[in-house]
């Protein structure tokens, strides 16, 4: 009797980010796509780290078609050579393009606030005691503990991009070291929050504003001064000579995709809210952009800097 062979097709695998970053790219781009190939996705968590990469690419070269990374940590694995590179593109842009732009902003348990707090009132744990949360990681949390000694959002980078700026981020780091709970991924900012393992924090508005009801009217989101991190879609090295993979990150990159996603995302208030008054949703400003031009250049020093620093406890 002769025996009947079958392919086990394999799912198109991808890195993303978990939570409600997860939620909203299943909805409107993964299923979408894998109805268009006629082919499951399979999409799974992870950190978006370079190392991460790095290891992945070691222990399982060919597994993944396509990672999603913040836009520096992107242009720099594309230096590296850990991505598949455009050839007629030698930019530090030739590894992919930036194709959702998220909101990092200040939340806060409303219970615990007569008034809504800023990024000052975030350092002050004499008025309002308990543990705050950050991203371990130099980006956006150098922004904002020079945004909380008082500069200006415009002279961010300009402060950071010297010697004396560093310094005076990480001076404003040590008045709250005793007090933070670090973070590595936007759902376990959300998270942390949520089971009040913080007072507050920095977070996705879209953690936010996404959640069930609840905890949509127990936190408070600081608007003035939030950050837009930008992430971008790569295909793996190993992955390079995969036309499901390219064609992929070619889909994900388009316009279309692109706009997709920014509508389904939560990243500001509804309309109701703002008709409403509420306080922490008036006159809101444009958010300030977090520079992946300053990061892809000095994230390798400061990263070093950043982890000595949390790791002297």
């Amino acid at each position: 009797m002769r025996r009947i062979h079958r392919t086990v097709v394999q799912p198109v695998r991808i890195l993303t980010f978990g939570g409600a970053i997860a939620a909203t790219q299943q909805k409107v781009l993964f299923t979408p796509y894998a109805q268009l190939i006629k082919h499951s996705l399979a999409p799974s968590s992870w950190d978006g780290g370079i190392e991460s990469l790095r290891k992945q690419e070691t222990v399982a070269p060919h597994r993944w078609a396509a990672v999603m990374m913040e836009t520096s940590s992107l242009q720099i694995s594309c230096s590296l050579g850990l991505l598949v590179r455009d050839p007629a593109d030698p930019s530090p842009n030739g590894c992919g393009q930036s194709s959702a732009s998220i909101d990092f902003a200040m939340a806060w348990d409303r219970s615990r606030f007569d008034t809504p707090p800023d990024w000052s009132d975030f350092w002050d744990v004499a008025r309002h005691p308990g543990r705050r949360s950050l991203r371990r990681d130099p980006r956006t949390t150098l922004e904002i503990a020079l945004l909380a000694d008082g500069v200006s959002p415009d002279s961010l980078y300009r402060v950071l991009n010297t010697q004396d700026g560093v310094e005076r981020a990480f001076r404003k780091l040590d008045q709250l070291r005793p007090y933070i709970v670090w973070w590595s991924t936007p759902e376990e900012a959300a998270r942390i929050l949520k089971s009040g393992g913080a007072l507050m924090g920095s977070v996705p508005t879209g953690e936010i504003l996404g959640a069930a009801q609840a905890d949509r009217d127990r936190f408070g989101l600081y608007w003035p001064q939030r950050l837009q991190v930008n992430y971008a879609w790569g295909v793996p090295k190993t992955s390079a000579e995969e036309n499901t993979a390219l064609a992929l990150t070619a889909w994900l990159e388009h316009p279309t995709q692109k706009q997709a996603f920014a509508n389904a995302w939560p990243s500001l208030p509804s309309l109701a809210e703002i008709n409403a008054g509420s306080p922490d949703s008036r006159h809101i400003l444009p958010p300030i952009a977090v520079n992946d031009t300053f990061w892809s250049s000095h994230l390798s020093t400061l990263s070093a800097r950043f982890e000595r620093w949390a790791e002297d406890r």
